[in-house]
């Protein structure tokens, strides 16, 4: 197992839902998540490349509102055996692509960057730099901040007390605040999340610490919680079924994205790289299919991106 795929893939699976940022800003900062509108939270493309950046931070991206006005909110998972000291180097060189991309058509909108943390060592970078005790410098020196969500931090009463604010959203958090833990010592943790199984976002946190811990404890752990062979077996057969159906509805979706691409490649010679990073970021077969038919009757690649103008973010 590397140090990054298991925590990078249930990261993305949870928080590639707007809903789910949505509830992880109503428990930590609800000040904040009151003022943002729902419908306006958007899922972005934040892969950028540099040779000395490169794409080591684990990061997604969003455009939203928040009081009416355009904003982006950045989350960076952090979860290394050691802190990364290149962090605020990484943010200052995304946030300056960011207002790069955006700055060319409008007011250079505000960045709110986040960090999660779970690793194992306490967190030492502070969240504003640079440090000073000189009044001058700190009048006039330009100044980064982040806000810290380090689940170390957090107990876990008050987070179990939030289960009823976001059932899905509350479970991955404390699942990622244990995993690095044996995983009997959480137990008592598991089993508050197993008792509402049929939510289908426990499957999720089931291939997790599968792929993190033994398999076979695993097994044995759920047995205890959910109290014998019968109820476990009923909830390792609907994983099965999710595990299937999940693959299934992904395989569509790709199948779908790159029959869009040919069609746009086959009919215009070319796929424009603002079409290609909205195909890459839809993962709605719905969404996807009104746009193969929108790709399918477009007359030219002026007309199809006419048609597309609204969904498409004016920096891509």
């Amino acid at each position: 197992m590397t140090d990054l795929q298991p925590h990078d893939q249930f990261f993305k699976q949870i928080f590639s839902e707007p809903k789910r940022v949505k509830s992880l800003l109503d428990i930590f900062y609800p000040e904040l998540s009151q003022k943002i509108d729902l419908e306006s939270i958007r899922l972005l493309n934040s892969e950028k490349y540099s040779q000395k950046v490169g794409k080591s931070l684990l990061n997604l991206l969003y455009e939203c509102k928040i009081e009416n006005e355009k904003s982006f909110l950045r989350i960076i998972f952090e979860h290394k055996s050691y802190i990364d000291k290149n962090l605020p180097s990484q943010l200052l060189y995304y946030n300056g692509i960011l207002w790069e991309e955006t700055g060319e058509y409008e007011e250079y909108p505000p960045i709110i960057n986040i960090v999660l943390y779970h690793g194992k060592r306490k967190w030492n970078i502070p969240a504003t730099l640079p440090k000073t005790n000189s009044e001058i410098i700190e009048r006039f020196a330009n100044k980064l901040n982040y806000h810290l969500i380090d689940l170390s931090k957090v107990a876990d009463e008050e987070m179990i007390s939030k289960l009823y604010l976001d059932f899905c959203t509350v479970s991955a958090l404390l699942t990622m605040k244990h995993i690095f833990e044996d995983l009997r010592k959480y137990k008592h943790i598991l089993k508050k999340v197993f008792e509402h199984y049929q939510d289908g976002c426990v499957f999720i946190i089931l291939d997790y610490i599968s792929v993190v811990n033994n398999p076979q404890e695993v097994e044995n752990v759920l047995k205890e919680i959910l109290g014998g062979e019968k109820d476990m077996m009923t909830l390792t057969e609907k994983w099965k079924m999710e595990g299937l159906q999940q693959g299934l509805q992904q395989g569509m979706i790709e199948g779908q994205k790159k029959a869009i691409l040919k069609s746009i490649q086959l009919k215009f010679g070319r796929v424009p790289e603002n079409i290609e990073k909205l195909i890459s970021n839809i993962n709605n077969l719905e969404e996807l299919d009104k746009l193969f038919t929108k790709a399918i009757l477009a007359n030219s690649l002026e007309e199809l991106l006419k048609e597309i103008n609204e969904p498409v973010p004016k920096f891509l």
